[in-house]
């Protein structure tokens, strides 16, 4: 109760102390109330402001711009088309020239012996050509004969050595097929014998590793060799396993072998197969010496599986000794004959190689024959209109080696092609003149405009374009163009590539009111959308999987849409799909 009262009395006294203080506590009010206000503001969140546009619909056009001059279609920077010392020069810069006048020439000595030489070779074309239309002569005619007749004899001759090596190829076949079929009636008995044998070795070892296969299925031992190399014991267990079953597959080539050399594969075979079963069992025998001893499984009882599986491996070692000494008959019996067989072998391999060569004789002389033939019935006849017009084809070739001699000589020496006015001279007689080098000669023609493009801008352009020119001299008035002529490469403005583009005044009457040099801003319509929305290009981002999108201003609340753009349009507009005509787009995100 005594805080209470002391509470409500200095409430009820704080009226009587503001009012005894009334000075200080207005100053109070006047200070603190700014300072709240901008603590509030300051501590208030910032709202971001937007820079909007409304998505439209309309027609959109697209152009190229830049300054554009008129230029003269006969400017022209006349070259000599090679490199030489100046010999002379005829005109200054000023002088006005006819079309033809000869306006400088570079030395040529060497250009005569050239026109010289190929004058020479049009010469002999001419008289091979005069000769084809003769025909052959009678003592070309006689040679050409005699080379048939020897090809002839050849070509028999040829034959003949194929007869005798065929001959010989079929009794040297006929041979080795008799000695063939001897070898195998004389082995007979030794081929049952060995095959016998191979098949009791097959099955000794089949048995001893069934017999170690089967040592591995006791419980003490296949636990203890788990807990020891489990991946080791699986290891081995599946080598032991595939040999059986590679011995299992020979016992049907056994039974299939008929001849000795089908035997004696077979028994390779076997003798592969058993040291690998001999493998499998030391590898057993080695597994079984490393395990552990455990509660179950004693070093009474390793010794006792390994005197087993000593046993099976001693007895597949001698299966792989005695299949050895059992088929050496057959061995031997075998190599008795191989000798022979090979002999025989050889005399075939020699036979069918003379066959080959007089095959390849034959060939030859048939081929060297057909074209002496065919030179003889080319000489014996009348001149074809083929030969006299390859003739004439290559003298048509030399004269156009001479006219090129001729036009390497015209390039020594600079002509007008035009008439008009000489602007600039820049050689001098004696001086070396590098290929390049050029007399400016500003002819009498119509006059274009020429702009240059830049790179992102030059694919746009197309040939036949239409646009237009406001040139400064000429306030308010439009020229129009059409697109003529498009730079395949890049020249050097101010260190930058930009491409030639020269269009022409589709009114000549209005090229004639302009003077060379007078520049302006220069257009080209390179593209016209009807009825598209578009925006303005800044409204357009891209994610970074490369998605285009448009930042939507609705009802307070920003969303991103997907869009499509197409062609840019002036303005710095862009043609889009994916919004409504009217959506307002956000172009400016101000923090």
């Amino acid at each position: 109760m005594n805080i209470l009262s002391r509470v409500l009395s200095g409430i009820r006294a704080t009226p009587r102390y503001l009012w005894r203080h009334k000075i200080a506590t207005i100053v109070t009010v006047v200070i603190a109330v700014p300072i709240i206000g901008i603590a509030v503001f300051a501590l208030s969140p910032t709202q971001p402001e937007y820079v909007t546009d409304t998505a439209k619909r309309g027609d959109l056009r697209q152009t190229v711009e830049a300054v554009g001059t008129v230029i003269s279609e006969r400017d022209l920077n006349l070259q000599f088309g090679i490199s030489g010392i100046v010999s002379n020069v005829y005109v200054k810069e000023g002088d006005v020239v006819r079309a033809g006048q000869k306006l400088a020439q570079l030395r040529a000595g060497g250009m005569g012996a050239d026109i010289a030489s190929a004058s020479a070779r049009v010469a002999q074309a001419q008289a091979d050509l005069r000769e084809i239309e003769a025909g052959a002569r009678i003592e070309d005619v006689a040679v050409t004969e005699a080379e048939v007749h020897n090809k002839r004899a050849s070509l028999e001759a040829a034959k003949s050595s194929l007869r005798t090596a065929e001959d010989a190829v079929d009794n040297a076949e006929t041979q080795l097929d008799l000695l063939r079929s001897e070898i195998d009636t004389s082995l007979t008995g030794y081929v049952s014998t060995t095959k016998a044998a191979v098949t009791q070795k097959l099955s000794t070892t089949q048995s001893s590793l069934s017999t170690i296969d089967g040592v591995f299925n006791n419980n003490d031992l296949l636990d203890a060799m788990v807990k020891s190399d489990p991946s080791g014991f699986n290891d081995m267990r599946a080598f032991i396993q595939k040999t059986q079953q590679e011995i299992m597959s020979l016992y049907a080539s056994v039974s299939a072998a008929a001849t000795p050399s089908e035997t004696l594969a077979i028994v390779d075979r076997a003798t592969v197969a058993i040291t690998n079963a001999s493998t499998a069992a030391s590898r057993a025998f080695t597994f079984v010496s490393s395990v552990s001893e455990s509660s179950s499984f004693s070093n009474t009882d390793r010794e006792a599986y390994k005197a087993q599986i000593t046993a099976e491996r001693d007895a597949i070692q001698s299966a792989l000794s005695s299949l050895a000494s059992e088929t050496k008959s057959l061995r031997d019996a075998g190599a008795a004959y191989t000798s022979q067989i090979a002999a025989q072998e050889a005399s075939l391999v020699s036979a069918k190689g003379a066959q080959a060569k007089a095959l390849a004789d034959i060939f030859t002389f048939e081929a060297s024959l057909r074209i002496s033939e065919a030179q003889l019935a080319l000489k014996r006849a009348p001149a074809r209109e083929t030969d006299i017009a390859s003739a004439r084809a290559v003298l048509n070739q030399y004269r156009a080696a001479l006219a090129r001699a001729s036009a390497d000589f015209g390039n020594t020496v600079i002509t007008a092609p035009v008439s008009g006015t000489v602007t600039k001279v820049p050689i001098k007689v004696g001086e070396f003149t590098p290929s390049g080098a050029a007399i400016t000669l500003l002819g009498e023609s119509p006059y274009r405009i020429e702009m240059y493009v830049s790179e992102i801008d030059i694919p746009k352009i197309q040939f036949a374009q239409s646009g237009s020119v406001k040139i400064d001299a000429f306030p308010g008035e439009y020229f129009t163009l059409r697109v003529g002529q498009i730079d395949s490469s890049s020249t050097d403005r101010d260190g930058v590539s930009k491409y030639r583009v020269r269009l022409d005044f589709i009114d000549q009457k209005e090229s004639e009111r302009v003077k060379l040099g007078m520049t302006g801003d220069a257009m080209i319509i390179t593209g016209f959308s009807t009825d598209v929305i578009y925006v303005p290009i800044r409204a357009v981002l891209e994610r970074n999987n490369g998605e285009q999108y448009i930042r939507v201003l609705k009802d307070g609340e920003i969303e991103e849409r997907t869009v499509q753009t197409g062609m840019e349009g002036e303005g710095s507009t862009v043609e889009v799909l994916g919004i409504e005509e009217g959506e307002t787009v956000i172009v400016l995100v101000k923090e």
